[in-house]
């Protein structure tokens, strides 16, 4: 039986999570890194998809629900892809909620997850927005304990979508763009002194937490 922990026992309104879109989104721009599946389009399990949603969930004012999550599964469920999948989005994804939807502006919400739809009536919907400096880190006591979660990231990255839309350099130590924009998935010691003046939007510490705010030792940013 899948494991919940303190997430609520129903699923939020798809008016009240960016994560239905980020599903959508990730299944377009991200493949699948390893296995007799590799190369096609990702996708996420049942009970990924539901710590997705919460983990973006909304109120009423498109502030989010959650600043702060940490995920506990046994080996093998899943846990890292998970997380490579959530840089990715991070990185350059629709991560953050951006306003409310116009009368016929295009709305995922509306299109009830068969892509984009004007949007009508009084209910308010979300649209979403990439981060605008994204800065993703991965952390661990050496930069060696980040190797599996990178190697997944670029698997997902590779021959990818994304890889071709956003003109992705993922050859590197440092996940970034071709053109010299701003942005980087990078991965860093939880103990490293560059940690100090860093502002990232995203980051995993040694645990697999998830977290969004105000710095904190052993939380991610967003």
């Amino acid at each position: 039986m899948p494991l919940t922990g303190n997430l609520p026992t129903s699923i939020p309104a798809r008016s009240r999570s960016l994560g239905y879109e980020i599903m959508r989104w990730a299944e377009r721009y991200i493949v699948q890194p390893d296995g007799e599946h590799a190369g096609r389009p990702w996708s996420f399990s049942p009970e990924q998809l539901r710590f997705l949603v919460w983990l973006y969930a909304i109120d009423d004012n498109g502030r989010w629900v959650y600043r702060t999550a940490a995920l506990r599964r046994a080996k093998g469920w899943g846990k890292t892809p998970l997380l490579a999948a959530i840089a990715i989005i991070e990185f350059i994804g629709p991560a953050r909620f951006s306003h409310w939807a116009q009368q016929g502006e295009p709305c995922y919400t509306c299109g009830g997850g068969a892509g984009k739809k004007p949007h009508s009536g009084p209910e308010k919907h979300p649209i979403a927005k990439r981060v605008p400096l994204p800065l993703v880190q991965i952390a661990a006591t050496s930069l060696d304990q980040t190797a599996n979660t990178r190697d997944m990231i670029r698997g997902m990255l590779a021959e990818s979508p994304a890889e071709r839309e956003f003109r992705l350099d993922i050859g590197k130590g440092i996940i970034q763009f071709k053109d010299g924009r701003p942005g980087r998935i990078e991965p860093v010691t939880s103990s490293s002194r560059g940690l100090e003046g860093a502002r990232p939007t995203f980051a995993r510490p040694r645990q697999r937490s998830f977290c969004r705010g105000r710095p904190m030792p052993i939380c991610c940013l967003r």
